[in-house]
């Protein structure tokens, strides 16, 4: 490349001072025109083509994340439904457990009360008999003593009409 001409330009442009070109083809605005009108025709089938894809791939990760969305309020909506339905159900649960607690206390005291009654008619019944056995003893002790004491008192003064007499009066006295 022969660099005389351009040296030779730049020496009469010093010489002139500071001016703008105006020819075309000296300034090169056609070849950058004509590189870029080539640059855009052979790459516009391939930007068209990767901005295509890139538009689709982004197209298709929004309907992607609207789908989660969806699934996720479904979701959502059957876990609040769930939660719904337990707390019914732990409410049912309680009521239920409440009732069968009362039920099961009145049936401890009913019980309870029954099992009072049979022990203190039990114990009356234990108290009875043994005043009753109490009272036999005793009666049976005064009449032994009774008894003891006619025998060293009237030794050989008691027939035995008085005798019989003596007998039956003790007998009326233990009944």
């Amino acid at each position: 490349m022969d660099w005389m001409p351009l040296v030779l330009a730049a020496e009469e442009a010093e010489s002139r001072g500071f001016s703008l070109n105006l020819n075309l083809l000296e300034t090169n605005i056609i070849n950058i025109a004509i590189v870029f009108g080539l640059l855009i025709f052979l790459a516009r089938g391939y930007f068209g083509r990767v901005l295509g894809e890139r538009k689709s791939e982004i197209e298709n990760g929004i309907r992607e994340v609207e789908n989660r969305g969806r699934q996720a309020e479904q979701e959502l909506a059957t876990a609040r439904q769930n939660l719904s339905q337990a707390q019914v159900q732990a409410q049912q649960i309680l009521a239920s457990a409440r009732t069968n607690a009362e039920r099961v206390r009145a049936q401890v005291l009913d019980q309870a009360q029954i099992d009072i009654a049979r022990v203190r008619e039990t114990v009356d019944q234990d108290l009875r008999n043994e005043q009753q056995r109490i009272l036999t003893q005793v009666r049976l002790k005064v009449v032994g003593d009774a008894l003891a004491r006619l025998r060293e008192r009237l030794p050989g003064e008691l027939d035995e009409a008085t005798q019989r007499r003596l007998l039956d009066r003790s007998i009326q006295l233990l009944d």
